[in-house]
C-alpha cells in the first residue's frame, strides 16, 4: 500500500472515531436525599405475678378448693394475668400455650408430665382460640388459666406407684405471642 492509501485509511479512522460512528455518549445526574427515619414496633407480655395458686378444676372433686395433696387423675387449674405491649402499624398476634408440662420432683428422681389445656381473655372479655392480638389492645391484660389434668397411669406406666408423698414443681407456666405475617 503506497503512502497516500495509508493516509487515506488513517483519515477515515480518525473521522470515524471523531464522527461519533461507534462511540457513546450520555449525561447522567445524581441526587441523594435524607431517607429519613421509621421506627419499629414492639410485641411484649409482660407478668403481672398474681397467679392464683393451683385449686380444683370445675366439674372435678373438690371443685375450687386449694390444692394440698393431689392424687393420680385430678385436674388442677391456676389463672395468670399478663400485660399486653403491643406496638405497630400491622402488628397481629396468636396467644398460645404449651399442650404438655413437666412435673419435677422431690426428692429427686420422679419426673412425669401432664396434659394441659387453656384459655384466655384479654380485658376481661373471652379471648376465642384463633383470634388475634393487635396494636388497639395494648396495654391490656391477658389472663390465662391453665387447667392441667395429673395421670391416672395404669400398671404399666410410669404414674402408679411413684408419685406418692412426692412435692411436685410444674416447670413455667409459659404463654406465647406470636405475630402473624402482615402480608402472607
Amino acid at each position: 500500500m503506497n503512502k497516500t492509501g495509508k493516509g487515506l485509511m488513517a483519515a477515515a479512522a480518525a473521522a470515524l472515531l471523531i464522527g461519533g460512528a461507534g462511540t457513546l455518549a450520555y449525561w447522567t445526574a445524581e441526587a441523594a436525599v435524607d431517607g429519613g427515619s421509621i421506627t419499629a414496633g414492639s410485641l411484649t407480655l409482660t407478668p403481672n405475678d398474681d397467679c392464683t395458686g393451683w385449686l380444683y378444676a370445675d366439674g372435678s372433686a373438690s371443685a375450687g378448693s386449694p390444692v394440698t395433696a393431689f392424687v393420680p387423675g385430678d385436674v388442677v387449674t391456676a389463672t395468670c394475668s399478663f400485660t399486653v405491649g403491643a406496638e405497630g402499624d400491622n402488628l397481629a398476634a396468636t396467644v398460645d400455650a404449651p399442650d404438655m408440662l413437666t412435673f419435677t420432683s422431690a426428692p429427686a428422681g420422679t419426673t412425669f408430665t401432664a396434659g394441659v389445656d387453656a384459655s384466655y381473655t384479654l380485658g376481661g372479655a373471652a379471648l376465642a382460640d384463633g383470634a388475634t392480638i393487635t396494636d388497639a389492645n395494648d396495654g391490656e391484660v391477658l389472663a390465662a388459666t391453665f387447667e392441667v389434668a395429673i395421670p391416672f397411669g395404669d400398671t404399666t406406666a410410669v404414674n402408679t406407684n411413684d408419685m406418692q408423698g412426692i412435692t411436685a414443681t410444674l416447670d413455667s407456666l409459659t404463654v406465647t405471642l406470636t405475630q402473624a405475617d402482615p402480608n402472607p
